[in-house]
Formats: C-alpha cells, structure tokens, sequence
C-alpha cells in the first residue's frame, strides 16, 4: 500500500514562547527528524505549514539530505518529493483558530494517496515500530478509513493513519464551528489500536510526548540525550548518530528495519 505522509507544523507556539518548530538537537532541527522517519514509509510528504513558518521549513528541506546523511539512514533510502502547503487559505478565512484540524484537511487535499500518516511535528520520540504499527494495521484492515491510537492517555489523534474519506467530514464539522479532531472519528470505519496492543508491540508512552512547555523541552533534551531506559537497540551503538538510532529504532532489531 502507497502512503503519503502529512506532518503538521503550522502552530504558533503560543503556549511555548519561542516557535517549537526551529528546535534544533545535535545540530538536527526536530523538523527534518520528523521529515526522515517519513522517509521509511511515505512516497510522498506534505508538510503542512502557516506562513510564518514557511521561510523555515524552505530552508531546512533544502538540507534534508545532509540531515540524512548526518543520522546515517539505510543505504538505497531516498527523500521522496516534499511539498510545502499553507494550511491558512485552504477552508475559510478563520482557519488560524481551528488548529491542527487544517492541516489534516489541507493535507488530504493535497495528497496523491488515499491513505496519508499524520504526525505532529512535536511528538520527538515517535519510533519506527510505532509507525510500522500504523501502516500494518491498515495493509490488514484496507477497508478501514484511519487507525488511531486510543491508550490512557485518551486519544492520540495527531499520529495516525487517515483516508481521503475524512476530507467531506471535516469541511461539514468546520461549517458547523466543531474543530475537535475526534468528533470527525464518530462516523468512519476506524482501526483502533488500544494499550494492550502497544504493549504486545513493545511501544512505549514516550511515542505520545509532545512539547508544550519550556519544561518539555528540557525532558526532551534529557531523554533524547540518554535514550529511553530499557529500550536501546544494541544493533545501533556506533557512529556519531547513535542517540537519534537508539531512539528512532527502539524496540526493533536490524532485521525488522525496512524502507519502502
């Protein structure tokens, strides 16, 4: 199955102060961290953006594949084509108060695929195993229109699989002022993947971190710095790109590591 990836990096940081998006860790923007791990399943990837960010996100693409080659990503993995959308103009001239919602939206529009991996550009500890687990579980489920993840934490709506389906569903509940993204899941077919099967798939809570605050930022610099305990792959420790491996490919062996 063909996927298109849609990473959503239009916020403002308004709860943060300084714009999460131009983070930068071992001189990788968390931008271009999340572009990469897109790499391995995507044949194209949209990133959604606001026009502040644009200028941003221009220049680090521009460099993705000296980022590539400073994580040492697999041999024969290429850079699929990447646009760059502004998700402000797409629905109605209120678009800046309806969040990541417009970008989902902007991003199926623009897609070539029918079914796209959404990720928030702040979710730093997504792992290879968390979005094979997406990506198996609708190749299984082909009739399902998104897989979502449902844990304790409630549901985690911006790292999941979508369909075009849900391009009608959000521009009905934007007419109606409702921007909640799970109020969009009520009338599609949706593969749950609940806390039982991400234990059976060893994918841990760090998966769902975000960054909201000055405080998260600093956890994210601690635990990016000394991996998540438990969770290090052994077949990843050399190299100058050991910290962003052990993370990315926690939980998997080298011979489950595929590129499409």
């Amino acid at each position: 199955m063909d996927f298109s990836g849609i990473l959503l990096a239009g916020g403002k940081s308004k709860r943060f102060g300084p714009n999460k998006i131009k983070i930068i860790s071992d001189g990788i923007p968390l931008l271009a961290d999340q572009v990469i791990k897109l790499c391995f399943f995507c044949d194209e990837i949209i990133i959604s953006s606001s026009r502040e960010n644009h200028g941003f996100i221009r220049r680090t693409l521009e460099r993705i594949k000296d980022y590539g080659q400073m994580l040492e990503i697999p041999e024969g993995m290429q850079v699929p084509p990447i646009k760059i959308v502004l998700d402000e103009n797409v629905i109605t001239e209120n678009t800046k108060s309806i969040g990541p919602l417009a970008g989902i939206y902007t991003g199926l529009k623009k897609s070539g695929n029918d079914k796209c991996i959404v990720i928030a550009s702040d979710m730093p500890f997504i792992s290879y195993g968390l979005l094979k687990l997406l990506t198996d579980t609708i190749e299984e489920s082909p009739e399902a229109d998104s897989v979502i993840i449902r844990n304790k934490k409630g549901i985690e709506a911006l790292c999941g699989i979508y369909s075009k389906k849900y391009i009608k569903i959000i521009e009905e509940n934007i007419k109606k002022g409702v921007y909640k993204i799970s109020k969009i899941l009520d009338g599609p077919e949706v593969k749950w993947i609940d806390g039982k099967r991400l234990r059976e798939e060893k994918i841990d809570i760090y998966n769902f971190f975000n960054i909201n605050s000055r405080r998260d930022i600093k956890e994210f610099v601690q635990i990016y710095n000394k991996g998540v305990i438990g969770q290090g792959t052994s077949d990843f420790n050399s190299g100058p790109d050991k910290k962003w491996k052990n993370n990315f490919y926690r939980g998997a062996s080298n011979s489950q590591i595929k590129i499409r």
